[in-house]
């Protein structure tokens, strides 16, 4: 019997060590910043050109998740962050920066995560001049069903879609006095969604649009939240899969 002993303690060790490491679709972090200067100067002015980014780089062993939320942050595709950054540095100030005292600053963060999903936040503003820097903000949410990019996809119809989500920037936005003359201009214009996909937060779906999107540099960036169970009639089999819990 003692012969048997240990082969058969090894068995129960390699048994009960795989019941202590399931696979899991966690997100972890890993952050990588890029700060970089140029001094430059011209007949007018002379000053640095700043370049800095932050990444909340993906950190899980769902590969499919995380080489999307990479090519997301790094389109065109690529997993070299560091390269890719370092290019877009170069061409920032080559081009764009190529005045004194501008300046471009980006964020991608990792901004909440449930068993079904992840979503990220992207943030920034690039400044080359003028009167003031334009802004940005936009979210990303990805299925930890099946790693992919979650957007419009979570509806079955846009057109329907619009008759929920005008009527929420109408309130929160173009029924203010300083924008009836805008919404006039605009006459019997089509209302469109947002360019950007909409993302998950807790219990809501936000929709946002960028800088001079559809409002005035006054109005920054519209945004709404709506909940998950108004738009409940409006969703996809795929948003109804990220959004509620399994029965």
């Amino acid at each position: 019997m003692k012969k048997l002993f240990i082969p058969i303690a090894l068995l129960l060790m390699l048994v009960v060590g795989c019941k202590h490491t399931p696979e899991t679709n966690e997100v972890e972090v890993e952050t990588y910043t890029l700060c970089d200067s140029l001094y430059m100067e011209n007949e007018y002015e002379e000053g640095y050109s700043n370049y800095i980014a932050n990444l909340d780089l993906p950190v899980t062993n769902n590969d499919t998740l995380r080489m999307n939320i990479l090519h997301w942050m790094l389109s065109p595709e690529t997993e070299d962050y560091k390269s890719y950054f370092e290019n877009d540095r170069d061409q920032f100030f080559s081009e764009e920066g190529s005045e004194p005292r501008s300046e471009i600053q980006s964020n991608y963060t990792l901004a909440e995560q449930t068993d079904r999903y992840v979503t990220y936040i992207s943030e920034g503003f690039v400044y080359t001049g003028g009167a003031h820097p334009v802004p940005w903000y936009y979210g990303a949410t990805f299925s930890k069903i099946d790693g992919s990019l979650v957007g419009y996809d979570m509806f079955n119809d846009l057109e329907q879609l619009t008759e929920i989500v005008a009527p929420h920037f109408q309130d929160l936005y173009f029924n203010s006095l300083e924008l009836v003359e805008e919404m006039e201009d605009m006459g019997d214009e089509e209302f469109m969604l947002p360019i950007n996909d909409p993302w998950i937060e807790t219990d809501s779906v936000v929709f946002c649009y960028q800088t001079f999107e559809i409002a005035p540099y006054s109005s920054v960036m519209p945004l709404c939240k709506i909940s998950k169970t108004d738009l409940l009639p409006y969703l996809s089999e795929k948003g109804k899969s990220i959004l509620f819990d399994p029965q």
